[in-house]
């Protein structure tokens, strides 16, 4: 192996591991709303909610940007979709 092919190797081991805690952050469980919790949001950025065939509540969880503009998360309740057509 010459010494291109380990820099190369070298680097995408870097990339690879520093994008790990990045990852890991994402997939940790947002807080949970509760009523008179206040929120400072700027920019939603996207609602995410499973979609059941039958209408119940689910757990949605929204990304935002607060006025700091840091990426927040947090999680709520919600009707799914399938409640809109039943």
């Amino acid at each position: 192996m010459n010494i291109q092919n380990l820099s190369i190797a070298s680097l995408l081991a870097v990339i690879a591991l520093g994008g790990a805690p990045l990852y890991a952050k994402e997939q940790t469980n947002p807080p949970a709303y509760e009523y008179g919790m206040p929120l400072d949001v700027a920019q939603a950025i996207r609602i995410e909610a499973p979609s059941p065939p039958m209408c119940e509540v689910v757990r949605a969880k929204m990304t935002y940007v607060d006025t700091q503009g840091e990426l927040r998360h947090v999680s709520f309740l919600q009707l799914a979709d399938a409640c809109s057509i039943q």
